[in-house]
């Protein structure tokens, strides 16, 4: 009752505080428009940009034919007109602001579009007769019967900025449309998906048609979501005895990475990459003697449950490589699979300043390479096999490129899906620098990359780089007072988020800064520009615009959506890791499309899932500010606000916890149905809590609110 109480109460607060702000184009569904995957035959003026695929433009079509059957002749001979112009406004960009969503929180969308004045009187003057064919809302019924002020009155918007047809005409709308969603890259938000995590060190997918993601902490534990942010109440994988790590900030031994093979799906094998125990205090080295061991790390492959492919088999465990680190530091820790097929393994220099031991440039030791090798061929001395076309099969067989100090994160490309797969295969990775540079570089087949010679593109030690003139220089570099560790990220090839396609983005985990690299078609170039976290008028709950400041690292699904790993305090004793997604709020894919590209998954019965983040239900801050927030050097929190868009307001929103149990439901047993319940229940968030919008839904189970079916004619 007393929560109750706390709502209400913080409920009424908001309606009394209510103040309109400047909106952006936004569909019924709360979502950006997007570019229909063909003409509309219907509503054909939104066929550049809108809010209805092919399908739903059939389905307002269909009732444009139901009201042409009903309403008579010699009236729809006039009004006909009329009825295809109202109708079409569902597919409009800003059908959210025409059906006056945002500002009626007590109440179900309207089902009449707001008209400007003029055209409204004349509408009614001439079809007011059609109006209970298009409606049978009783109390605009009621607003017809007593006349046109009354009608006109009734169906008038707050913000007549978004009055039919004068919209269409007002240049700061559609310069929004022409420039900022379809041509051009702007701001971002985030959506929070996973939270509550010890330091998240990786977010994977198994490209087995489960949409399942492997989430990873650095302790040793890898937990299974969805994409709707559910969890599996057990593990995939718990190592925690074998990992060697400490509860120290900043510890960079632990768990780092999985990599699943490419044939996962009837194998069930995946491959791991951690830091553990040595058994030895001291190794010898053919330059420097005797060096003390902290520790080593291990790459090890692993098996799934055949009964449950949910679960690890620990007992699986096959050791495929160890190499002895020197120091706590520098441990590298990426784990990939090419499209060759073969598995890449990234280690660093073995650590402290600026590889004291020369292992970087040391042919005879793994440390500071990048190994390829084969997990399904064989070798008199190894559980793996060499890739016959390594680069230095005479010296020492697994490398393939040499001179990195500490790569730490990767991204592969998918291949760009609008030219016929262009980039496929290429590796960017971020490699960590000294003391002046950060560097992304693209992975080549015997390459040397200089390090220790080289820092970025700067001579690290003179008596080196003078010699090494062969090196291979960064695809990017940034120095130190732009950010001071670099975190390797991942190219967007998902189909959410049109405007991202061909980005590779990355950050810094010093000071939160999140960058793109993008290719330069004419030039070749890669061209590097920041990305803003849009205001808190476009990143409207569940979207935020803050996130802890520490990037850790980058994920990416099945579907090639890419997600951001951070922290605000990095240790695995905090759990104040958080997993977010990125989102174009101006621009979204065709929901058509990316609906028939997904892969649907396979059927099984996974295990229960729970503890599922809720929007935020913070009061905001509405109030107006119209000043560019820049991005702190360091802070709890970041907030970079720095946006092209020209329309901006301060709120503030935090994500809370909210566990399900999966006897809520009754029975306890259908997994599935929790997963559709959840997977409801973040569609009902999205209409509950969305900046000053509430709606009143039922409580009950199956959930039944449909208002955006509805809207489009869908029971």
């Amino acid at each position: 009752m007393l929560q109750d109480g706390i709502i209400m109460i913080s409920f009424l607060w908001l309606l009394l505080n209510v103040v309109y702000i400047s909106s952006h184009p936004q569909c019924l569904d709360f979502k950006p428009p997007f570019t229909p995957e063909a003409n509309l035959t219907f509503c054909g003026q939104y066929s550049k940009f809108g809010c209805c695929t092919s399908d739903q433009d059939t389905t307002i079509r269909r009732q444009y034919e139901r009201l042409r059957a009903q309403i008579p002749a010699s009236l729809w001979l006039s009004c006909g007109n009329y009825a295809k112009e109202l109708l079409c406004q569902k597919c409009s960009p800003y059908a959210a602001h025409i059906y006056d969503t945002e500002a009626r929180p007590l109440e179900q969308p309207r089902s009449f579009p707001g008209l400007c004045s003029s055209y409204c009187t004349s509408f009614y003057q001439k079809c007011n007769e059609i109006i209970k064919y298009l409606s049978d809302e009783k109390n605009l019924q009621a607003a017809v019967s007593k006349g046109v002020a009354s009608f006109c009155n009734y169906i008038a918007l707050p913000d007549v900025d978004y009055c039919y047809p004068e919209l269409l005409t007002k240049d700061i709308l559609n310069d929004r449309i022409s420039v900022q969603q379809v041509n051009s890259e702007g701001c971002l938000c985030l959506e929070k998906f996973a939270n509550k995590l010890r330091n998240p060190v990786f977010a994977r997918h198994a490209n087995d048609g489960t949409q399942r993601i492997f989430i990873g902490e650095q302790l040793g534990v890898v937990h299974i979501y969805y994409p709707n942010g559910s969890k599996n109440l057990e593990p995939f994988l718990d190592v925690q005895p074998k990992i060697y790590s400490t509860k120290s900030k900043g510890d960079e031994r632990g768990f780092f990475s999985i990599a699943f093979h490419p044939n996962f799906k009837n194998n069930g094998k995946f491959y791991a990459y951690y830091s553990t125990g040595s058994s030895v205090s001291t190794i010898e080295n053919d330059y420097h003697g005797q060096i003390e061991i902290d520790h080593k790390i291990r790459i090890s492959e692993f098996k799934v449950l055949p009964s449950n492919k949910d679960k690890a088999d620990p007992l699986s465990e096959k050791p495929l490589i160890e190499v002895e680190e020197p120091f706590w530091n520098h441990n590298g820790g990426e784990l990939l699979f090419g499209i060759d097929g073969y598995l890449y393994i990234f280690i660093g220099d073995g650590g402290n300043a600026g590889d004291p031991y020369g292992f970087a440039q040391d042919m005879s030791t793994k440390l500071g390479k990048v190994l390829r090798i084969d997990v399904d061929g064989s070798h008199p001395k190894k559980p793996y096999g060499i890739p016959p076309d390594n680069p230095f099969l005479n010296v020492h067989e697994e490398i393939y490129a040499y001179g990195v100090r500490n790569i730490w994160r990767c991204g592969m490309d998918r291949g760009d899906p609008n030219n016929a797969g262009e980039g496929r295969g290429r590796i960017f990775c971020g490699d960590v620098g000294q003391s002046k540079y950060e560097e992304i570089d693209f992975l080549k087949k015997g390459a040397n990359y200089g390090w220790n010679a080289f820092e970025g593109n700067s001579c690290f030690k003179q008596e080196l780089c003078t010699e090494m003139v062969n090196a291979e220089r960064p695809l990017f570099a940034y120095n130190h007072t732009v950010g001071k560790s670099v975190t390797g990220g991942h190219f967007y090839r998902g189909c959410s988020n049109p405007n991202l396609n061909g980005f590779y983005i990355y950050g810094d985990f010093m000071n939160g800064r999140l960058f793109r690299l993008l290719e330069n078609k004419q030039t070749g170039q890669w061209e590097n520009k920041e990305i803003n976290m849009c205001k808190s008028d476009m990143c409207v709950p569940p979207l935020v615009n803050t996130y802890a400041p520490n990037i850790i690292s980058f994920g990416e699904d099945e579907d090639g959506e890419i997600y951001m790993l951070t922290t605000n305090f990095p240790s695995t004793s905090h759990d104040g890791g958080a997993v977010y997604r990125f989102i174009d709020p101006a621009r979204r894919g065709n929901p058509a499309i990316c609906k028939a590209a997904r892969n649907p998954g396979t059927s099984y019965t996974s295990s229960p899932i729970i503890d599922v983040p809720s929007p935020s239900t913070k009061v905001p801050d509405l109030g107006i500010s119209h000043q560019l927030n820049s991005i702190p050097s360091r802070s709890d929190t970041i907030s970079n606000s720095q946006s092209i868009h020209l329309w901006n307001a301060g709120s503030s929103s935090s994500n809370s916890d909210n566990t399900y149990s999966p006897s809520q439901t009754g029975n306890g047993k259908n997994s599935r149905s929790y997963h559709n319940y959840l997977h409801q229940r973040s569609r009902l968030h999205r209409l509950q809590i969305q900046g000053i919008r509430i709606r009143l839904c039922s409580s009950h189970l199956p959930f039944s609110c449909r208002i955006t079916q509805k809207m489009y004619g869908y029971q």
